[in-house]
């Protein structure tokens, strides 16, 4: 009867409940048919105990009546033998089905009376209580007592050898650092924990692997791990993972939400509730309903105003409101604060400012998330906006921004701090319609880009793991180029390798924090571009129109430019053209696309450019995502002009000298490092010209090995690679350019950093970023910048081997003549193929 009992455990640890409903009713059958010669009560210790594991696998198929029906017959067993240890573990059992229903109140309350006389349990036991002790903490908002809980429950199972209570309480541990803000720790605890060999469910870590991946913003990954959960829980509806395949569909409505897919999220959060309500979860059901609340709220707030919608806000107001009763009844106060800031932005839809306030006022405790706490922080600003309080509201705003950078510290990975910008980005949007005037919209722009814009280098340990699965990548890529056609089994092992890559890169933490540059005032501003004598133009979306805001002739000034959609139809055409007219045999056809490019071009400029009448020496250029990777130098009031695309003023400024003064002519460049890849004809021929302009300075590296060029990264002075160059579009921190042993990806720069003053980087496309929400991008060049260099050429397209390799001649040449960067490459644009405009000179200056 025991060994029965013992499985059946087991059996509803891995998710097996009918096997464990099968041989817990054997047992309880096994137990009547025993005769005489066993003492009665011993017989109703075991049928008592039988029945309280019975409840749990009840509660699993058939929902939280049936787990009571058994509860109410062990209380039964447990009143006739006056047994109080006994009413401790059938405390603890309700207790843990209690809170699997979401009923806080009440699965507290068991684990107190478990937790009194602890010593009824065995040791294996006592791991359980604390485990449970942790688990309903962290569903209570208590995260500080979930991971001592944790401790207590590792260090017994390290005393005992309990190895699946170990993998528990570190994975568990690693859930409680997520809510603490230790997203490496989280991220590194949890993975420790699933080295560990046990028989138990992978389901579980994965779902909460998932929700650590959608509060550090890293949507679409963590998207995949839950589809990959829900696609590992094997069997039909009914079979006793209802409950988890629910939790599995609330976390994929967050994710959706977060993506923007209304429809696929408000469909995952009602599958939810609805399984929820089936097993008697009434607060997980709470907690889908509030995820399809809160995609309906965002398509209320696209829709304000629709006919009917004030009524559909106070419906959707209202059932917020019930939320907050059921969650507050049942002890899920986090679920309760969570449901009033909902019932506030319901109330704001419908124009209620004082009873949205009220709901606000109501909260009891601080957010337990960051995503939570910028929520509160938007859905207050926009109460306080509408009534008439701006300041206030962009007061909080700026806080809010502040609290989106701290919650990246501790991070050492360019993955995740820019993937975390997601959660303030409605935040800029608000921020930025509340900014009036030229000065306060350029200060907005630069509060949010600069809440993750971090220079230099962000202090990442060496990490052998990490060292040796890019080595191992490096050699399948050499692999697949040598092949030609690789076979699937190299892309598949290319696939594995890249994951396994981002998942550790994500884990590690920095060594020591670099705190982020506070942007310049607008004075701060006009003395820096003054002493470079350059004008600033900063273009964004705001209201389906592409805006400007700029310092011409030192004056601040706003402007509305064109229509959104446009911009992008004419940026789309542009990057197409120019891709085109880089092939060397177009033939008849060459003269049809220069002439669409050029009427782009022109468009583009017309509409962007000649409003702002620019007249000092060069430009300083911020793009959004909707005109970025564009060849500006073919615009023409852009042509030869010296131009930087830098990430925000304060980027281009900082470059500068540190001090928003130009660098002084008489600095003398030391180094000069030209690493060569392979199969480029005029490589070679590229690298022996730029040596012999610099002089003794110079060194060509041949054959070039990525070790070294990591390394020339790493310290100050002129880079240049020429070599064929790859942006990877779904994961942008394995761009790369090609050398002798295989590429270097960008994500091997981090450990290091990057020291370079000036980094050329003569191939095609690493110029090209992926933008992620918050306008955040990562690729070789993008990631080459954020990790210290003051300067950066790279091309947005492609261009022809020999054009390139003239272009970057003439660039290097003028720069040896003491010309900034940005003029340097001017020059070599006017003076080589029109194609060359695809080159950009990006950050800051160089002045040799």
């Amino acid at each position: 009867m025991r060994v029965l009992r013992d499985q059946a455990a087991v059996d509803n640890s891995a998710g097996r409940p009918v096997q464990a409903q099968r041989a817990l009713r054997a047992a309880l059958e096994a137990i009547d048919r025993v005769g005489a010669g066993v003492p009665r009560d011993d017989l109703l210790a075991v049928r008592c105990k039988t029945l309280t594991t019975l409840a749990l696998t009840d509660f699993l198929l058939s929902g939280l009546a049936a787990a009571e029906l058994r509860f109410d017959e062990a209380s039964r067993v447990v009143a006739e033998l006056g047994d109080a240890d006994l009413g401790a573990r059938v405390a603890y059992q309700r207790a843990n089905v209690y809170g699997r229903a979401g009923d806080l109140a009440s699965a507290s309350a068991g684990i107190e009376a478990a937790l009194a006389r602890l010593a009824a349990f065995t040791p294996v036991e006592q791991c359980s209580v604390f485990l449970s002790r942790g688990m309903l903490a962290l569903e209570t908002g208590e995260p500080e007592l979930a991971l001592e809980s944790f401790h207590e429950a590792a260090g017994l199972s390290g005393a005992h050898g309990f190895v699946a209570e170990a993998q528990m309480s570190r994975h568990n541990e690693g859930y409680a650092r997520y809510l603490l803000g230790d997203l490496p720790g989280a991220l590194t605890t949890m993975a420790a924990a699933a080295e560990l060999d046990t028989d138990f469910s992978s389901a579980t870590p994965l779902l909460d692997r998932g929700r650590v991946l959608l509060e550090a913003g890293l949507v679409s990954e963590a998207i995949d791990v839950l589809r990959t959960g829900t696609a590992s829980i094997a069997g039909p509806p009914g079979d006793g993972q209802d409950q988890l395949r629910a939790e599995f569909d609330l976390e994929l409505a967050k994710g959706e939400q977060l993506r923007g897919h209304r429809d696929l999220a408000s469909a995952a959060a009602e599958r939810a509730r609805a399984a929820f309500a089936r097993l008697g979860a009434t607060a997980w059901a709470g907690r889908a309903s509030l995820a399809g609340l809160l995609a309906d709220l965002d398509h209320q707030g696209r829709h304000r105003d629709s006919a009917g919608a004030v009524r559909v806000a106070r419906r959707t107001a209202r059932r917020a409101d019930a939320l907050v009763g059921t969650a507050t009844a049942l002890g899920d106060l986090h679920l309760a604060d969570n449901a009033r800031v909902a019932a506030a932005a319901a109330l704001f839809l419908a124009g209620d400012l004082t009873a949205a306030q009220a709901q606000l006022s109501a909260r009891i405790g601080p957010p337990v998330s960051l995503s939570d706490e910028l929520n509160v922080s938007g859905v207050t600003a926009a109460i306080l906006s509408a009534r008439g309080e701006a300041g206030r509201a962009r007061r909080l705003l700026s806080r809010a921004a502040r609290r989106l950078e701290a919650g990246q510290q501790g991070s050492a990975s360019l993955d995740v701090r820019t993937a975390r910008a997601i959660h303030g980005t409605w935040l800029s949007v608000l921020d930025l319609r509340l900014a009036h005037g030229a000065p306060a919209v350029l200060a907005t722009l630069e509060r949010w880009r600069s809440a993750t814009d971090r220079l230099p280098s962000l202090g990442r340990p060496d990490d052998e793991e990490l060292a040796d699965l890019t080595e191992r990548l490096r050699l399948v890529y050499a692999r697949i180029r040598a092949e030609g056609r690789p076979e699937p089994q190299l892309e598949r092992d290319a696939d594995w390798l890249q994951r396994q890559i981002r998942a550790r890169d994500w884990a590690l933490s920095a060594r020591t924090e670099t705190a982020t540059q506070t942007p310049l005032r607008i004075r701060e501003a006009r003395e820096a571009l003054g002493a470079a004598d350059r004008d600033l133009v900063w273009l964004f979306g705001m209201a389906n129109r592409l805006w400007g805001v700029g310092i011409v002739r030192g004056r601040a000034v706003l402007r509305e430019l064109m229509a959104l959609e446009r911009a992008v139809e004419l940026a789309q055409r542009i990057r197409a053209d120019l891709r085109a007219a880089a092939t060397q045999h177009l033939g008849e056809l060459r003269s049809a696309v220069w002439g669409s490019l050029h009427s782009a071009a022109t468009e583009l400029d017309d509409a962007l450019m000649r409003p702002w009448r620019l007249d000092a020496a060069g430009l300083v250029l911020v793009t959004c995502q909707e005109v970025s990777a564009l060849p500006w130098a073919l615009l023409p009031s852009l042509v030869g002009r010296p131009l930087t695309v830098a990430r925000s003023l304060t980027a281009f400024a900082r470059r500068d000298d540190g001090l928003g003064r130009p660098v002084p002519h008489h600095r003398h460049v030391r180094r000069v490092h030209i690493s060569v890849g392979p199969a480029l004809s005029r490589a070679r021929a590229e690298a022996g010209a730029i040596a012999a302009t610099w002089g003794e300075a110079a060194v060509v590296v041949e054959p070039s090995r990525a070790r070294l060029l990591v390394d020339a990264l790493a310290a100050p002075g002129v880079v240049h690679v020429a070599a064929h160059g790859t942006h990877e579009v779904q994961s942008p921190l394995f761009s790369s350019v090609a050398l002798h042993d295989g590429p270097v990806f960008a994500h091997e720069l981090q450990p290091t950093g990057v020291r370079a003053d000036h980094v050329v980087l003569s191939a095609c496309d690493v110029g090209v970023a992926s933008f992620r929400p918050g306008e955040e991008s990562l690729g070789l060049a993008a990631s080459v910048l954020s990790l210290g260099a003051r300067s950066v050429v790279a091309a947005v397209s492609p261009v022809p081997d020999a054009v390139a390799a003239d272009a970057m001649v003439a660039h290097h040449r003028a720069l040896a003549k003491g010309c900034s960067s940005d003029i340097a490459l001017a020059e070599a644009i006017v003076a080589t193929d029109p194609v060359t405009a695809a080159f950009l000179n990006l950050g800051g200056r160089f002045v040799p």
